[in-house]
């Protein structure tokens, strides 16, 4: 219960910095994905159960909360990328590190070009190079802030409970 309890509280603090900071750190209309980042560490901490429930409240909450018009299509990737990602779960000592790493940032590209597929799918068919940088960018710019997370408490530290 005391678990469940801290990821609803870790949860909501990320959905507030998420609401605060969006428009603090916009660059060319990109944001970073702090939830989706909470998710990737709760994925690889309790596995993908867990990174299904906390992808899939925290897409929906977040799909409240915007003025999106594709409603489900959040819940949809980040519900997918923490059962993706729990599935590496524990598995950093038996893959090699390499492939470990490759992995998740394999599953960190899928989860962008989703979302960026439907939600600028009109920017797809009139400008492809701007779909395509849209794409890049988003996710650099939220790998940029999950390798600074990484540096302060590391993916491969984190044992399953």
């Amino acid at each position: 219960m005391n678990k469940i309890v801290t990821i609803c509280l870790i949860g909501i603090a990320t959905l507030l910095i998420q609401i605060l900071l969006s428009d603090f750190l916009l660059i060319k209309g990109v944001r970073p994905d702090f939830m989706l980042i909470l998710i990737i560490y709760i994925s690889f901490q309790f596995g993908s159960l867990h990174g299904v429930i906390i992808g899939f409240s925290l897409g929906f909450v977040e799909d409240l909360i915007s003025a999106g018009s594709l409603l489900g299509l959040s819940p949809l990737t980040k519900s997918i990328s923490g059962f993706l990602i729990g599935k590496l779960q524990g598995k950093y000592h038996i893959m090699s590190p390499i492939t470990f790493h490759c992995s998740w940032l394999i599953i960190l590209l899928l989860h962008f070009f989703i979302y960026i597929f439907f939600n600028y799918q009109h920017l797809l068919e009139s400008n492809s190079l701007a779909f395509w940088l849209t794409y890049l960018y988003t996710t650099i710019y939220t790998l940029v802030f999950f390798l600074i997370i990484q540096s302060i408490k590391p993916i491969t530290s984190l044992s399953s409970n």
